[in-house]
């Protein structure tokens, strides 16, 4: 039977990322072939998914300009697109009246079609005059622009100035996901077909009141790739699984072959199917070595083996930057996590010294401008300082340190050398240490400070080390190496989305006056944290014992051929 409608649809951004078998049975489930399963949380998730992403745009189309400003040659003129069957040639309307900023824009044309949030002109003409030119603009669930070392590395523009200012250099980079690349090709491509397409793709990032403008031509590339890769016949398992609404329909398929990317999702697998390994069973017996033993560690339900101690108990990170246990005698150690909320930037800091648990936090109805920072990094900092005076090493400890250093970066790069009071300001941080100033204020840390402390023997990565020491069939997240470490995790299932919404919750709260409401929220966030500052030290203890509860690499038995 064929499993699509009869009437094939264009091809969206959608169908070009991620699971590609995952498009195809959308297409067949709109004919009636395959059943989709959703259950009430993946419903849930998918609603509070399109709620944030409504609330982006939101933001942007509150920002974008109404009236010229002093000196603008140019009126703002906007056609906001209403959603639905004329979409399209509501669009093409607004794109011959040479509208400046069209908001909701949906074009299509043979096999391709997108939505894209904007398309704002680029020339500098009036109505349909002539080299009337247009640039797709996407609102991105993530961050987009980075520090760059170069001024050629981007151009922006505030959004503010959308389709009244040409874009500038600025020393800054940009990243776009899969998703964002794909949409934007699309309709630039689209744009380019009607000839009214201007060279430039723009991004705006998670908060941000600046546009990221940068040529298509790099965007067409990835287009033209995605489109030349094949349609796959059967199912591959990838991470989209999990919220997969066909997740049982093609999991079923997996395991009645035991197909090895149920142990290696993706391209993890690639190549062991190109040598002919494509189930598990035969993996466990191909003499691969560690990927062999993980195989036979699978059959069993073994999801994590200890690999040999030899290699990985003597790392200097475990030890202070010693080899044992002696020298640890007299180190100060704390271990650290951080709490943040893709549009606003953190809102808890938490510090974990072997006696006492420290919030530093913002909670307010407005961000604080980096305040809780700058006391965090005050009374960190203050504990090294002193321990390095009184000739004691220092270690400050975090699992998965990329998004602390993200951010302790980005704080650096806005507030650098700002001033704030000393006094924890209701966040439960203690400056009263003699880490504080003379003043009684804190001071933010410029980005060369914070970049010397990051690269510093001072900040473990304790993730580095479990990487070194343990092989897996499963994440290897604080949630799962907690565990095997022995640490009990009091917020049950509790992960960084659900933190971030019940954030909002407190934040919204305490603006409506709910304020008993606003402070269980924070004491529920910041028991999460704490769980993971203390579970940072649990795992750190268990490397240092080698590891103990989980079997060795060479301790597992490849399995005997079965003649099934």
């Amino acid at each position: 039977m064929n499993a699509c409608p009869p009437a094939a649809a264009p091809v969206t951004p959608a169908d070009l990322t991620g699971c590609r078998h995952r498009a195809v049975l959308r297409r067949a489930a709109e004919a009636g072939v395959v059943p989709p399963e959703t259950s009430p949380a993946d419903l849930a998730e998918v609603l509070t998914h399109r709620y944030r992403a409504h609330l982006r745009r939101s933001a942007v189309r509150d920002r974008l300009p109404t009236a010229p400003r002093i000196g603008d040659r140019l009126i703002p003129t906007r056609w906001d697109i209403t959603p639905g069957p004329t979409a399209e040639e509501e669009t093409l309307e607004a794109l011959a009246a040479g509208t400046r900023l069209i908001v909701g824009a949906h074009l299509a044309d043979g096999p391709l079609a997108t939505r894209v949030d904007l398309l704002v002109r680029a020339d500098h003409g009036t109505g349909a005059s002539p080299g009337l030119a247009y640039t797709p603009v996407r609102v991105s669930a993530h961050s987009v622009i980075r520090d760059g070392r170069s001024r050629r590395g981007s151009r922006v523009v505030d959004v503010a100035a959308l389709g009244l200012s040409d874009p500038v250099d600025a020393p800054l980079r940009y990243r776009a996901a899969a998703e964002d690349s794909q949409v934007l090709a699309v309709a630039w491509v689209l744009l380019a077909g009607m000839g009214v397409a201007s060279g430039d793709a723009g991004l705006i990032g998670a908060g941000s009141s600046r546009c990221a403008v940068f040529p298509a031509g790099r965007l067409a590339e990835g287009l033209l790739k995605a489109v030349s890769v094949p349609v796959p016949r059967r199912p591959l398992r990838v991470r989209e699984c999990a919220t997969c609404e066909f997740h049982n329909h093609c999991r079923a398929q997996l395991t009645a072959t035991a197909d090895v990317s149920l142990m290696l999702p993706g391209d993890r697998s690639a190549a062991l199917r190109e040598d002919g390994l494509t189930t598990v069973p035969a993996l466990a017996r191909a003499d691969r070595g560690e990927v062999s033993a993980l195989a036979a560690a699978w059959l069993r339900g073994e999801r994590f083996l200890r690999r040999p101690t030899a290699g990985w108990i003597d790392d200097p990170r475990l030890w202070a930057g010693g080899t044992g246990p002696g020298d640890l005698d007299g180190c100060v150690e704390v271990d650290v996590d951080m709490e943040a909320h893709p549009g606003r930037g953190t809102f808890l800091w938490g510090t974990w010294d072997g006696v006492r648990y420290r919030a530093f936090a913002d909670f307010g109805v407005e961000p604080d401008e980096g305040a809780h920072v700058a006391r965090f990094w005050s009374w960190l900092t203050g504990r090294r300082d002193d321990a390095v005076l009184r000739g004691r090493r220092f270690r400050a400890y975090c699992y998965s340190a990329q998004g602390e250093n993200h951010w302790l970066r980005e704080y650096a790069t806005a507030y650098g050398g700002r001033r704030y009071p000393a006094g924890d300001g209701g966040d439960g941080g203690d400056c009263g240490d003699g880490s504080a100033a003379g003043d009684g204020t804190v001071v933010m840390p410029t980005r060369a400070e914070v970049d010397a402390f990051l690269t510093s023997e001072h900040w473990v990565d304790v993730f580095a080390v479990v990487r070194r020491a343990v092989a897996a069939n499963d994440s290897l997240g604080l949630k799962n190496t907690g565990v095997l470490a022995g640490y009990a995790f009091s917020q049950g299932d509790m992960d960084g989305r659900e933190a971030v919404d019940r954030f909002e919750a407190a934040v919204a709260a305490a603006a409506d006056g709910r304020g008993d409401e606003a402070r269980d929220l924070r004491r529920i966030l910041e028991r999460y944290n704490a769980d993971d500052c203390m579970a940072t030290a649990a795992v750190r203890r268990w490397l240092r014992r080698g590891a103990p509860g989980i079997p060795g690499v060479e301790d597992v038995a490849v399995p005997e051929r079965s003649d099934g």
